[in-house]
């Protein structure tokens, strides 16, 4: 059943993923950083909602993020942007998603800054 669960919730990671990368290629840390200022000592790389796990729910942060174009208040920019380019895309997404997953690359997630 836990593996059915995975793969149903990846498949709709996957489909929505495909719908925001068409509204936006990226979004720059930097202005998302401008944006939302944050009062937490230290957060973890892949939380975006900044609730202390690294769901699915932050992939859908930072697919939500690239279609509007902004991220919402209380969440952390900064925890998106998981391969360290300097700009949260797709491939940021993808890799929070293969954390939740635990397959494939999965950049900087889980590690706190």
């Amino acid at each position: 059943m836990k593996r059915i669960t995975k793969k149903i919730t990846a498949c709709f990671v996957s489909a929505f993923m495909l719908c925001a990368g068409t509204c936006a290629s990226f979004i720059s840390a930097s202005a998302a950083n401008d944006a939302i200022q944050t009062t937490k000592a230290s957060h973890t790389y892949g939380d975006v909602n900044d609730d202390g796990a690294i769901t699915i729910a932050d992939v859908v942060c930072v697919l939500n993020a690239l279609k509007n174009g902004y991220f919402e208040s209380g969440q952390c920019p900064q925890a998106a942007d998981v391969n360290g380019d300097g700009s949260i895309t797709n491939e940021d997404a993808t890799m929070i998603q293969n954390y939740v997953l635990s397959k494939g690359n999965t950049g900087r997630c889980g590690q706190k800054f």
